[in-house]
C-alpha cells in the first residue's frame, strides 16, 4: 500500500494546487432574470453561505433583497407586470414547496402565500407574456392529485380555478390563464394528453402515448390553438411537433429536432417559438427565428466553443440573458440588448487565473454492443494512467454534457481522471439507449459503467488497481452496486449521496404525489413491489441483498429529511458493515433533504471526499476548509456515528 501511494504521487502532474476554499465553493451568481420591461434583474447569489435573490438596476449595483438563513434559494421570477418577485422553497430539503412573494421595495420580507400544511406547490406551466395572478397546483384536497389555484401577488388570495376531478398530473394554461391541456398516467403507464379548443369548456382526449412511448408536453403554443409537445413516436429520437387543440391532429414543428439527440425543450414567446433547446455534445441554441438568431449570432463571440443556454428575456424580446460554459471555463450570464452582445456577470471569477482540464468525449461499445457516449476529464500534463473516479450521474433520467463541473474539476486537480458515460437508461440519447435501462438497475446499467472503467484502463487513461466509484441518487445506488455485486469491477473504494440501498423499501416509500407518476417510470424500469416477480428481482438486484460482499471502504452521505431515499436506507448499510468492521464513514445532516443546498454542506462534503479519496487512491489534499464547513462536518459525522443498529 505505502509503495502504491508512493507511485501515485510521483505520476501526479505538476499543475499548482488549487486552495480548497477557492476551488470546492459554488458560483457567486447562478441565476438571472430579467424584468418584463427589460429595465431591472433579479439574481440568485451567494451571501455568508446561503444563495439568496438580489435585485437592482440592469447594467448598475445589485442590492441584498433576501436571504434566508436556514437554507439556500434556487430560484426566482418576476410577475408579468414587473412589481413583484416570487419563488419556491421547501423546508429543510422535505421537497414539500410554497410559493413565496418579494417586493423590491421591501428588502428582507418574504411572504408565504400557500401557509398550508401537508401541501406541495407547483407552477403551473403559462407562456411567456401571461399578465394574470400566478398559477399553481396545490395537493391539498388529495395528497395524490393537484387542483390548480391563483394566487393574487398584491392581496395574496388563493382561489380554485380547476378542480382535479379527472386525476390529471399536469397542467397547461393560455395566455388569458386558462387551463387549456392536461395530462394523467393510466395503470398501464400510457400517458393521455387532453385539452380543449377556445370556446369550449370541458377537456377531451387529443393523444395517447403508449408506456414506450417518450412524450413530454411543453406549452400551450403562443396563438392558443396548439400544445407544443416532443415525442419518439416515429424515430427513435425526441422530436417538437404541435397536436391540435380542436382535434388532436398532429404535425411535426418545423425544424423541430436535434439531429441525432433528443430535443430537450422548445423555447416560445409571444410570437410562438423561439429556438429548439439540444443537448448534444454541449448545450445548444437552434433558432426557428430570425430575432433569436440574430441574438445568438451576436453573443457568439463572447461563448466560442463553450454551451450556450436561454436564461430570460424581456417581454418585449430586445433584452436576453444567456448562460455559457465549457468543461475547462467556469460559467458566465451574457446579456444581448437591442442586438449588442457582452458580458453580465462570471459566475466564478476567482478561478479566471487557473487553469482547467478539458472533458473530451469518447464513444465506446458496451459488451453486448450498445453505443454508449462518456467524457473523460485527466488532471493537467497527466501522461500516464493513475488513479481515477468513475462519476455516476443521478436520475437515472438525464445525463452527462460536457459542461463545467466543478467536482469534476476539483478531482482532476487534486490527481484523478474522472470517468463519466451515459449507460443505458440515460436520456437524450435516443429511444434505444432508454429502454436499455428496463429492468436494469442493478444489472446492465452497472455493466456499462464497468465497462467504461475497462475502456479507460485500456486507452491508458486509469491504473486498473487505483478507481473509485462515486455518485448521488441513482449514481449512489450504482456507487453501492459497485462494490456488492458479484462479478464486477474491483473497486478501491465507494462514495455514495443519497444512494438507495433496497429497491423495494424505495417504491414503496415514496411520497403519495410520486404514485401517479410510478406506472410510467419506477414500475415500468424497476417493477412493482405487488408483483412475485418483480419483487423477486428487485430484492436480488439491491445492494442491501449483497452487503456481506462489501469490502471496500464506503462513503456515505444521507440527508435526514430526504422524502425519496429515506435515511433507513442509509442506515442498514452502515449498520451491516459496522458489524463486520468494514471501513465506513457515514454523515449525516439533519438540515438536508435529497440534496445539499447549504453552501457549509457541499464544502464539508467535498472536504471528506478529497481527504477519502486521498487515503485510498493516493491524490493530493489541500490545506483545510473554513471553520464553518468543518464545524458541519464534525457534526455529520456525529450524528452518523450516534444512529440506532
Amino acid at each position: 500500500m505505502i509503495l502504491s501511494l508512493v507511485l501515485a504521487a510521483t505520476s501526479l502532474p505538476a499543475e499548482p494546487l488549487i486552495p480548497f476554499d477557492t476551488l470546492a465553493r459554488g458560483p457567486s451568481i447562478s441565476a438571472a432574470a430579467v424584468s418584463p420591461d427589460g429595465v431591472r434583474v433579479a439574481t440568485i447569489e451567494m451571501n455568508d453561505g446561503r444563495a439568496s435573490i438580489y435585485e437592482g438596476e440592469l447594467g448598475g449595483t445589485r442590492r441584498l433583497l433576501y436571504r434566508n438563513p436556514a437554507r439556500s434559494i434556487d430560484n426566482v421570477r418576476w410577475s408579468a407586470d414587473g412589481r413583484w418577485l416570487f419563488f419556491l422553497q421547501d423546508s429543510g430539503g422535505d421537497e414539500g414547496y410554497h410559493l413565496f412573494r418579494l417586493s423590491p421595495a421591501n428588502p428582507g420580507e418574504a411572504t408565504d402565500l400557500t401557509p398550508f400544511a401537508g401541501v406541495a406547490v407547483e407552477l403551473v406551466s403559462t407562456p411567456r407574456g401571461y399578465a394574470g395572478p400566478v398559477l399553481v397546483a396545490i395537493n391539498g384536497r388529495d395528497p395524490h392529485f393537484s387542483d390548480v389555484f391563483s394566487v393574487d401577488l398584491t392581496d395574496g388570495q388563493v382561489t380554485e380555478v380547476f378542480r382535479n376531478d379527472a386525476q390529471y398530473t399536469e397542467f397547461f394554461a393560455d395566455a388569458q390563464g386558462r387551463i387549456r391541456a392536461a395530462g394523467r398516467i393510466v395503470a398501464d403507464g400510457s400517458l393521455e394528453l387532453w385539452g380543449r379548443a377556445d370556446g369550449t369548456s370541458s377537456l377531451r382526449r387529443l393523444y395517447t402515448a403508449p408506456a414506450n412511448e417518450r412524450f413530454k408536453a411543453l406549452a400551450v403554443h403562443a396563438d392558443g390553438r396548439s400544445i407544443i409537445v416532443k415525442s419518439n413516436r416515429q424515430s427513435n429520437f425526441e422530436r417538437a411537433m404541435l397536436i391540435s387543440l380542436a382535434d388532436g391532429s398532429q404535425r411535426p414543428l418545423r425544424n423541430g429536432t436535434c439531429g441525432r439527440y433528443d430535443v430537450d425543450d422548445v423555447l416560445q414567446d409571444r410570437g410562438g417559438p423561439l429556438a429548439v433547446v439540444c443537448t448534444r455534445l454541449a448545450g445548444e441554441l437552434d433558432p426557428l427565428r430570425g430575432s433569436f438568431a440574430r441574438d445568438i449570432r451576436a453573443v457568439r463571440p463572447l461563448v466560442g466553443a463553450g454551451s450556450l443556454s436561454f436564461e430570460s428575456q424581456s417581454a418585449d424580446g430586445a433584452t436576453t440573458i444567456f448562460y455559457s460554459d465549457a468543461s475547462n471555463r467556469p460559467g458566465r450570464f451574457l446579456i444581448v440588448r437591442s442586438g449588442v452582445a457582452s458580458v453580465f456577470a462570471e459566475t466564478r471569477r476567482e478561478l479566471a487565473s487557473y487553469r482547467f482540464a478539458p472533458s473530451e468525449p469518447f464513444r465506446m461499445r458496451a459488451r453486448d454492443g450498445m453505443q454508449l457516449l462518456g467524457y473523460v476529464t485527466r488532471p493537467l500534463g497527466q501522461r500516464v494512467a493513475g488513479p481515477a473516479i468513475v462519476a455516476v450521474h443521478g436520475g437515472p433520467w438525464t445525463r452527462d454534457a460536457g459542461s463545467f463541473e466543478r467536482e469534476t474539476q476539483f478531482y482532476a486537480n487534486r490527481g484523478y481522471t474522472v470517468i463519466q458515460v451515459n449507460f443505458r437508461g440515460s436520456t437524450g440519447l435516443g429511444k434505444q439507449l432508454f429502454e436499455g435501462g428496463i429492468g436494469e438497475f442493478g444489472g446492465r446499467m452497472s455493466d456499462d459503467v464497468d465497462d467504461a472503467v475497462r475502456y479507460a484502463v485500456r486507452q491508458g487513461w486509469a491504473d486498473a488497481d487505483r478507481v473509485c466509484i462515486m455518485g448521488g441518487s441513482y449514481g449512489g445506488f450504482a456507487a453501492l452496486t459497485g462494490i456488492s455485486r458479484a462479478g464486477g469491477y474491483n473497486y478501491r473504494c465507494a462514495v455514495a449521496y443519497a444512494g438507495p440501498a433496497d429497491l423495494e423499501t424505495l417504491v414503496r416509500a415514496f411520497p403519495p404525489s410520486w404514485l401517479p407518476f410510478l406506472p410510467r417510470s419506477w414500475y415500468r424500469f424497476v417493477g412493482r413491489p405487488d408483483q412475485p416477480g418483480d419483487l423477486e428481482r428487485m430484492r436480488a438486484r439491491s445492494p442491501l441483498t449483497h452487503v456481506g460482499n462489501m469490502r471496500a471502504p464506503l462513503l456515505i452521505f444521507q440527508g435526514a429529511n430526504d422524502p425519496r431515499v429515506r435515511q433507513d436506507q442509509s442506515d442498514r448499510i452502515v449498520c451491516s458493515l459496522r458489524s463486520r468492521g468494514v471501513d465506513v464513514d457515514y454523515l449525516l445532516a439533519n438540515n438536508e433533504g435529497h440534496s445539499f443546498a447549504n453552501e457549509e454542506t457541499s464544502l464539508a462534503i467535498t472536504r471528506a471526499t478529497e481527504e477519502f479519496f486521498g487515503r485510498h487512491l493516493g491524490g493530493r489534499v489541500g490545506d483545510g476548509t473554513t471553520q464553518t464547513a468543518n464545524d458541519a462536518l464534525r457534526t455529520f459525522r456525529a450524528a452518523g456515528r450516534n444512529i440506532t443498529c
